[in-house]
């Protein structure tokens, strides 16, 4: 069971302030402030002295709240504080669970949803993740925490008050957000495929709860909004399951998943992948010769992603990013390499007019072989612990945040981060001494453009090259 902070006589202090009839403001030597919900409507707050008043942090969760779609049903406010968030969800039509460690914070957000009018959609209890009460209610669409980020104190020296010190402070280590993930895996089957949870989280100076543990577990993430406070950068991140409940087809033998994803659904996120597949296509309709256990799968999403990302450039961002999981290199176009610039594996990219979606082909090779004459390397080589069963999610999760809509989430894709995600890349390559030939000779690469395409220098003459058969690498 996960430990929080106690101390004796907590319970004896509740009761204390439940019963007494003394003033509330002496009582809580509490405050009242005045705080903007919306833009356009202002809430008087009881803000009593131990519990963590709305701040530059909880204006900036608060702004990503009011910006998603909906509602849709249950959420739920880990340590909810004054209640501000909670109050805002219950604004917004949401049915509204709100817990805290801190009775001082109950006792807060109690008094504010009933100044707010909100007391019908907002239950509100004692509690927290690692109580042995706690639980995800049934039906639960979307979690939100302003996960504690102060460094934990390196004495029994307390900083501030104890209750203030354990509802503020994050957990060495792994941190509360990591533990957050960890519970929600062990409770999958629980949980509502379409769950969103939204976490504030310190991104500098690093925070133990990271992105990158829940992108390792198989979660799809998107930065919402960030924002320096002082010198500290908080951002606020949305996590989600791939495909929201749909799983990936999964089959032992085909022809080409490629061919196999024109049969999925033409809705949603869906994917397909084999264990060996006979005909699979690479680029300029070559074929992609595999073995058992490499990757190889396909997925298959709505063409009107193509109204915000060129076929070019999402070709090289999916490239990018599988390179980055893998621990490799990304070579423009499509191709996946090692540091020695050869292929472990590629992106194909394919649409016709017959069908509402595109399909994102990945082949990727999991062993070192010879196949002929053709040596081939695999991802094994570098990273050995990461098996396939593994790789898979990962990789399912890292396309889905690029790509997949979120019933909850503005559908954006943010065109000049891809760009420049794609170029840092790229750069990791070209960085090691890779410069490419053309017909006008030794060239140097810029950039990258919008549409996918390099820009290259030669002989003092700037080209752009959208066709990888007119260049030749070389080290």
């Amino acid at each position: 069971m996960i430990k929080v902070w106690k101390k004796k006589g907590v319970l004896g202090i509740k009761k204390d302030i439940l019963s007494s009839n003394k003033n509330k403001t002496s009582v809580f030597n509490s405050k009242d402030t005045l705080f903007d919900l919306d833009g356009d409507h202002t809430i008087e707050l009881l803000v009593p002295k131990t519990v963590y008043p709305p701040r530059e942090d909880t204006k900036l969760l608060l702004d990503c709240i009011n910006s998603l779609n909906g509602p849709n049903g249950k959420a739920l406010e880990i340590g909810c504080g004054t209640g501000i968030i909670s109050i805002a969800l219950a604004k917004k039509g949401w049915e509204v669970e709100a817990i805290d460690i801190n009775p001082y914070a109950v006792i807060s957000t109690k008094e504010n949803i009933r100044r707010a009018s909100v007391e019908d959609l907002v239950l509100v209890s004692e509690g927290g993740l690692g109580e042995e009460e706690f639980s995800i209610p049934e039906d639960t669409k979307l979690i939100v925490w302003n996960l504690p980020y102060l460094t934990p104190p390196k004495s029994d020296e307390q900083r501030l008050e104890w209750i203030e010190e354990a509802s503020m402070s994050d957990l060495e280590g792994e941190g509360w957000g990591h533990l957050l993930a960890g519970y929600l895996e062990l409770n999958r089957d629980k949980l509502d495929p379409e769950l969103l949870v939204i976490l504030l989280q310190r991104k500098y100076p690093e925070s133990p709860s990271k992105i990158g543990h829940w992108a390792n577990l198989g979660w799809s993430h998107r930065v919402m909004n960030s924002r320096w406070v002082f010198d500290e950068k908080l951002e606020v991140v949305a996590y989600w399951k791939p495909g929201l409940g749909v799983p990936p087809k999964k089959l032992d033998e085909c022809d080409s998943t490629m061919d196999e994803a024109k049969k999925l659904p033409q809705k949603g996120w869906q994917r397909v992948t084999t264990r060996r597949q006979t005909r699979g296509r690479g680029r300029g309709g070559s074929t992609w010769i595999s073995k058992n256990d490499d990757l190889l799968a396909t997925w298959s999403t709505e063409k009107s992603l193509l109204n915000e990302l060129d076929p070019g450039l999402l070709q090289v961002i999916t490239g990018a990013k599988i390179s980055q999981v893998i621990g490799q290199y990304c070579k423009w176009p499509n191709d996946i390499v090692n540091k020695e610039g050869v292929k472990i594996g590629g992106v194909l990219v394919e649409m016709d007019s017959e069908s509402m979606n595109l399909r994102i082909g990945v082949g990727i090779n999991q062993f070192n072989d010879t196949i002929g004459n053709l040596k081939i390397k695999g991802w094994r080589e570098i990273t050995h612990e990461l098996r396939l069963e593994k790789l898979f999610p990962i990789i399912d999760a890292e396309l889905s945040t690029l790509f997949e809509k979120h019933p909850l989430l503005e559908d954006k894709v943010d065109k000049n981060q891809i760009k420049s995600e794609s170029w840092r890349s790229l750069s990791k390559l070209t960085s090691r001494g890779y410069t490419i030939e053309t017909e006008k000779g030794s060239s140097r690469i810029t950039k990258l453009n919008t549409n996918g395409e390099l820009s290259v220098v030669s002989n003092n003459y700037e080209e752009n090259i959208n066709n990888v058969e007119s260049i030749r690498w070389s080290f």
